[in-house]
């Protein structure tokens, strides 16, 4: 006969056990709703372009010798690894597309631009709509016909520019 004052051995594995069983069962659970994530990488040798398809709204243009990856999220992170690439975003609304390059991120508001990376940071070239560059001094917007330059830090040079200037790489822009 077991003391009020203390539990039975009986009481005890019945008690952790089901505290086990529990953490199992979360655990299969959240293992079977989540979806992993995954990232693609696409990317050219020198002399080479390709435009891939990151989702059914957004078409990436890379130049010779660059790089993107692409996450399976809603929305895409995307991130230029190097080179230069050409961004088409269709649809409605703000937000479809999150892209680094760097320490800089650049959020797309339904727009076309292109984006080069460098050692120093980056530019970018706008063709229609507007992009939100975040770097650490603050978020610029930068138009149609518009190019700004980045380095994480802050965003210099912004000016207008005519259409062939936009992606010159890129033919048919």
């Amino acid at each position: 006969m077991a003391t009020l004052g203390r539990p039975s051995v009986r009481q005890r594995f019945l008690v952790h056990g089901s505290i086990v069983a529990a953490a199992v069962s979360l655990g299969l659970i959240s293992w079977f709703i989540a979806k992993p994530l995954s990232t693609r990488l696409h990317e050219t040798e020198p002399g080479q372009r390709i435009t891939v398809t990151a989702t059914p709204n957004i078409d990436i243009s890379l130049d010779a010798d660059s790089s993107v990856t692409v996450s399976n999220t809603d929305p895409p992170r995307i991130e230029l690894l190097r080179g230069n690439a050409y961004f088409d975003v269709r649809g409605e609304g703000p937000g479809k597309l999150q892209l680094k390059v760097g320490t800089t991120y650049i959020r797309d508001t339904g727009t076309r631009f292109s984006v080069s990376k460098t050692p120093a940071g980056g530019s970018i070239a706008v063709a229609s709509g507007q992009v939100e560059v975040q770097v650490e001094m603050g978020t610029y917007l930068v138009g149609a016909h518009e190019t700004a330059n980045f380095d994480g830090a802050r965003v210099t040079g912004q000016r207008i520019i005519p259409d062939s200037a936009i992606a010159p790489w890129r033919p048919g822009v």
